[in-house]
């Protein structure tokens, strides 16, 4: 299963989320965490920790071996074009927007 996780908005999680999936992921079987940041924020974030129990990529260096793991998740840069959002949701199995909460007004 491959999960691109992708975000219009600094702040909203989208590292976070991505580096939570591919642990959650890593318990069902081999998962490798793509960061395709530009700034690198799941690479840095793995990096001080000693036991992260998931293999991670820089986007460059992992095209080639999606395929050896069982599940995939991919940490985007924010604000994809439009084009790189319809490649995005091609090449996955599932999308994963997370956003800013939003306050609702309730009608009675």
């Amino acid at each position: 299963m491959i999960i691109t996780v992708v975000g219009y908005k600094g702040g909203v999680g989208k590292t976070t989320t991505a580096i939570h999936l591919a642990a959650y992921l890593q318990e069902k079987g081999s998962t490798l965490l793509v960061d395709g940041d530009p700034n690198h924020s799941a690479s840095r974030w793995v990096e001080r920790s000693s036991d992260f129990p998931v293999s991670v990529k820089r986007a460059e260096a992992a095209s080639g071996q999606l395929s050896a793991f069982q599940h995939v998740v991919i940490d985007t840069q924010a604000r994809p074009s439009p084009e790189d959002l319809q490649e995005l949701a091609r090449s996955c199995d599932l999308l994963v927007l997370p956003c800013s909460p939003v306050r609702w007004r309730w009608m009675r």
